[in-house]
């Protein structure tokens, strides 16, 4: 059994040319079965290879039983072992997301630094024909588009994949009439993740009505992944027809958007890459007769219809959300603005000056000061005025541009309250006349 399965992997790895007889290949081996066979047939097969292994620190015991057997596997093997282990919970909540996303963003990482360092030719994970079965189906549940539909690319970059010539009976046959051992990840049956619910419940009901399910996928998934060549031949050309680009701003008339054909489908993957999703598409659509001015926004970039064209512009990333100052601070640095701070020596004979100088009441500051961005709610009595106003109003009847409100600086006092929308206009509260005995000069400036 095994001398036939070592024959339909090395077809498999020459057939898609992932590796030749003379590269070293780095696996990430969990100690899973898919995982242990795939090195056992590295072994068997003589090819050069090495093991890494993450230990995520998630399950207690349970995490290092894991790590000790992988080390075991790769001393009998005979194979050089690189290890690491995470604070996977801690880096989750750091970066604000999944423990899942968290755990594979920390495994991949350390597998590229070990083929950089190493110079290891490949990366081989253990997924299988099943793995991208449920890919598939989890994409379709989320909608993903056409891309999703193409499941587990056997090779992306130096990731590749040489078990996806295998089911995950094929697999689990071989292990148990090779007598390998392995060990089981008991969070595999925990229905609370979507892939396990997929796995242990959807996928069972659908091979109920298709038994050679995995078979029927792989070949819609060499159908998907032709369908969708020629979808990505047909969008370059659409780029170069109907997209301009200037000054770094991306525009498409609405003429050329109603002369697509289908029209979703396309404008999708034509704003796709700029991170929208299909219901902002569908809402850019149906928005191309109304009012212009309405705008919809990406992690990455802000999509603006305008009068008779959609215009695309890269959000400015932010590294800091706000910065503290401290009583004895005179100079700020925050993101691409600086603000000087001195205290004021002799009494202005006035006050009124340029819009990036503020003179405020040094008695009613409560340290730290916070220099952060507008958010929703926030309020502040303007300058001159009696009564409070919305921050959103005012940006409005300012006429700010809504991409602009989220660059605008705010500096706020140590009880929360507003001092100023830096460049635009202070809060009254903290105003200062020739009787203020304490006076702060803060002065605004743009880096670069």
């Amino acid at each position: 059994m095994m001398l036939l399965a070592k024959k339909q992997f090395t077809d498999f790895v020459k057939t898609n040319g992932l590796f030749s007889s003379s590269d070293v290949i780095l696996l990430a081996v969990s100690g899973g079965k898919d995982s242990v066979l795939m090195a056992h047939l590295f072994a068997q097969c003589g090819f050069k290879f090495a093991i890494a292994h993450c230990n995520f620190n998630l399950r207690g015991e349970e995490s290092l039983r894991d790590q000790h057997f992988v080390e075991a596997l790769a001393k009998e093997l005979n194979v050089k072992l690189y290890f690491t282990h995470f604070d996977t919970l801690a880096f989750a909540k750091e970066q604000k997301v999944s423990i899942q996303m968290a755990a594979r963003s920390l495994r991949y990482t350390f597998f590229e630094q070990i083929r950089t360092k190493e110079n290891f030719v490949k990366i081989a994970v253990a997924q299988h024909q099943n793995d991208a079965t449920e890919t598939v189906m989890i994409n379709l549940i989320r909608g993903t588009g056409i891309k999703g539909l193409h499941g587990i690319i056997i090779e992306r970059d130096f990731i590749i994949r040489p078990m996806l010539c295998f089911t995950a009976d094929d697999i689990q046959n071989l292990v148990s009439q090779n007598q390998l051992n392995y060990v089981e990840d008991s969070s595999n049956a925990a229905t609370k993740y979507m892939r396990n619910k997929v796995r242990l419940e959807i996928i069972p009901k659908m091979k109920e009505l298709n038994p050679s399910l995995e078979k029927t996928f792989q070949q819609n998934l060499n159908y998907f992944k032709e369908l969708e060549t020629l979808l990505n031949e047909n969008v370059k050309n659409l780029v170069k027809e109907i997209v301009v680009v200037e000054n770094n701003q991306v525009s498409i008339s609405f003429e050329n958007i109603r002369k697509l054909n289908p029209q979703h489908l396309l404008l999708f993957e034509l704003l796709n890459p700029y991170g929208f999703n299909a219901t902002q598409v569908e809402n850019v659509i149906n928005g191309l007769n109304n009012i212009s001015g309405k705008q919809y926004f990406s992690k990455t970039h802000i999509l603006t219809i305008d009068r008779d064209c959609i215009l695309i512009n890269l959000v400015t990333a932010k590294h800091l959300k706000e910065l503290k100052i401290l009583e004895d601070a005179t100079d700020v640095l925050f993101n691409d603005i600086s603000l000087k701070i001195t205290n004021c020596k002799t009494t202005p004979t006035s006050f009124k000056g340029k819009k990036n100088i503020l003179y405020a009441n040094g008695k009613s500051l409560i340290y730290p000061l916070t220099l952060r961005y507008w958010k929703d709610g926030d309020v502040f009595k303007p300058f001159g005025m009696n009564g409070f106003k919305k921050l959103s109003d005012y940006f409005i009847q300012q006429k700010v541009p809504q991409q602009q409100k989220a660059d605008i600086p705010i500096l706020a006092n140590g009880n929360g309250e507003i001092v100023w929308v830096c460049g635009f206009r202070s809060d009254d509260r903290y105003k200062v006349n020739s009787n203020t005995k304490k006076i702060i000069i803060f002065e605004l400036n743009t880096k670069g």
